[in-house]
């Protein structure tokens, strides 16, 4: 029986993209470095003869790392670069004639219009960071990327949430100019408990009485309460946070962005839970470019991460697997892949923080955190329950690696492990990489016309392949690609049965040929 068996066990890199966008939303991969704000781009300043700014820093480094380089432009008014100057910088981005879509440009206003990759193709499902107007703002510690999905018509839709340097001529929204010691943006990692007061600035001086309240991203339900201005996000995404006080009998509010993003790759796996507690979905992912088949017994395979071998109590003494997954060289140094990394910084040790005791076991390890590691597996929980800390809290399931493999393919699936009660499931898979949202599925991106995925108690053990991600980085861009699997010329999603998945034919479809490499 499941359960009987489970009790026994931004990116700092000056103009590098992650999730194909110049510098955007994420953390850094470099070992070291105390929670900070989320990468910007390095941006470029065109010369014309004329003056202007000499030099362009790079973005800020995300959580858990450096800061960006600095590119140096020479030229200017009467400068040494004669007409126009010389750009030091290859990967600058900024305002042109017109929008571009692909590399350092994806996700970019490049037209500086306030839309963002129009007429751009895209999958539906995938998602990507978007910044609306002069991308060399983007580093302004006022301004922050938003979000933007592909419609079914295989077009971007608008760009969402974030601050940014032009929305349109009658809301501007120039988020360079915000006033940093007021309401501000701040940032944040799953899990870990946030002051929201450090987002009120000087805001809240002289309160006789205030109240924080915070808003979800979509799809984030049930929605964590507040305690004071305490607050625990568990999973990634963009929250807005009301704040609200009383002066002399007066009440004045302000409202500001929480970012909450984990470096490397996070995928998160949840559904509408039902009332009952008779629905159990299981998230896997498998070792990259691997085609072996996955394993859905309950002991695991060491090419599929999941509730059976994925786990704390997988990979630390007295109940270490043999059939944990090791996939990467043990003397590697992050950036590279490794097995185990423990960051010096305690906080970014995100395992010691996972829910329901999980985070406990990890800590208790004193290695760091696995890569991969499956923080959490919800097994049944209450809806109505809103305190994150409670062990009954509806929290995601999801598989983390730190510092993920470059040019390999992984692949993400879901197994329905039981279904009892005829309850009707809809689950999404939200994959974010270094913070940013990369594509969400089970929502969208499936049938034409576009409808949820859809289980019920007639699919169990039923296996869902969901997509494949890939990242990449050369000397301009850092990619996070991810490609959602459908049935060839239906769009239909793929969906195994458990025989089919466990036989040596059921990794699902052959991998995409690696774009970079062709």
């Amino acid at each position: 029986m499941k359960r009987q068996f489970r009790s026994a066990t931004l990116i700092g890199f000056g103009c590098l993209i992650a999730a194909g966008f110049g510098c955007s939303a994420g953390v850094d991969d470099e070992a070291g470095g105390a929670p900070t704000t989320t990468g910007g781009s390095g941006g470029a300043v065109t010369g014309g003869g004329g003056s202007g700014p000499t030099t362009t820093t790079g973005g800020m480094g995300g959580i858990g790392g450096s800061g960006g380089s600095t590119f140096v432009q020479s030229g200017g008014s009467g400068g040494s670069g004669g007409e126009g100057g010389s750009i030091i910088n290859p990967c600058g981005t900024g305002c042109g004639p017109q929008e571009l879509c692909d590399g350092i440009n994806k996700g970019l206003d490049d037209d500086c219009d306030g839309d963002v990759d129009e007429g751009c193709a895209c999958s539906g499902g995938q998602a990507s960071s978007c910044f609306r107007g002069d991308s060399s703002y983007l580093e302004d510690p006022g301004c922050a990327p938003g979000t933007m999905q592909c419609t079914e018509n295989g077009q971007w839709g608008p760009c969402t949430g974030g601050k940014h340097a032009f929305i349109d001529a009658s809301n501007p929204e120039l988020c360079f100019n915000a006033d940093q010691m007021g309401c501000h943006p701040i940032n944040g990692v799953p899990f870990q408990v946030i002051d929201l007061a450090e987002g009120a600035g000087n805001f809240d001086d002289g309160a006789d009485s205030e109240m924080y309240e915070v808003a979800c991203p979509a799809g984030v339900t049930p929605c964590p309460m507040v305690t004071g201005s305490d607050f625990t996000a568990l999973q990634s995404g963009e929250y807005t946070v009301t704040y609200t006080k009383t002066v002399d009998g007066n009440t004045e509010t302000c409202e500001f962005p929480l970012y909450i993003g984990a470096r490397g790759l996070r995928v998160e796996l949840s559904w509408d839970y039902p009332a009952s507690s008779s629905v159990d979905l299981d998230l896997h992912l498998k070792q990259p470019d691997s085609t072996l088949q996955w394993d859905l017994t309950g002991s695991g395979s060491p090419q599929d991460c999941g509730w059976g071998n994925c786990k704390a109590g997988d990979f630390l003494p007295p109940f270490a697997s043999a059939l944990a997954p090791n996939w990467f060289p043990a003397n590697n140094v992050p950036p590279d892949p490794v097995n185990w990394y423990e960051d010096p910084v305690l906080e970014s040790n995100l395992c010691y923080f996972a829910p329901r005791g999980e985070g406990a076991a990890w800590a208790q390890g004193m290695q760091g955190c696995h890569s991969p590691r499956l923080d959490l597996d919800n097994i049944s929980c209450d809806v109505t329950q809103t305190n994150a800390s409670s062990t009954s809290f509806c929290a995601p399931e999801n598989i983390n690696i730190d510092f993920p493999p470059k040019d390999q393919w992984m692949r993400v699936a879901v197994h329905q492990y039981s279904n009892f009660g005829g309850n009707t499931i809809h689950p999404t898979i939200k994959i974010f990489c270094d913070g940013a949202l990369a594509a969400e599925l089970g929502p969208q991106g499936f049938y034409e016309p576009e409808a949820p995925f859809t289980w019920t108690s007639a699919d169990n053990d039923k296996v869902w392949i969901v997509a494949d991600v890939l990242f990449h980085e050369d000397e301009c861009v850092k990619q996070c690609i991810v490609e959602p699997l459908y049935l060839a010329g239906t769009k239909n999603p793929i969906v195994l049965t458990d025989p089919q998945a466990s036989s040596p034919n059921g990794n699902g479809p052959p991998y995409a040929q690696n774009p970079f490499l062709q």
